[in-house]
């Protein structure tokens, strides 16, 4: 069961984002645009980040803990995944961060 330890921290990390967007009514898909955009960013950016850092052995995946499923050369899909559910939750977080303590801007809420 060790191959499901990454799946297992985004899976958390993911059950966390949900519970943050229930549980403050955060409506973010009425921005799905800039979140799409923003994914895009992340994962060119960082997925090439990793792509290099592994050609050049500066980084590695541990072959025991992942599912073994690689989605670009080397690059497994935790690592996709990762770079999808972790800046989603903090998005959740600081919206719901501003509802929280009456911050809210109607120009900078999504």
């Amino acid at each position: 069961m060790t191959h499901l330890s990454y799946l297992a921290v985004i899976a958390f990390v993911s059950i966390c984002g949900l519970g943050v967007n229930f549980a403050f009514r955060l409506r973010i898909g009425g921005h799905w645009r800039e979140l799409l955009l923003t994914q895009f960013a992340i994962l060119v950016i960082y997925l090439s980040w990793d792509t290099w850092a592994i050609a050049k052995k500066n980084w590695f995946f541990d072959t025991h803990q992942i599912v073994n499923v690689d989605v670009l050369p080397k690059v497994p899909l935790e690592e996709l995944l990762f770079f999808i559910v972790v800046p989603l939750t903090i998005i959740l977080s600081y919206q719901a961060l501003l509802k929280l303590t009456g911050w809210e801007q109607k120009g900078r809420e999504l």
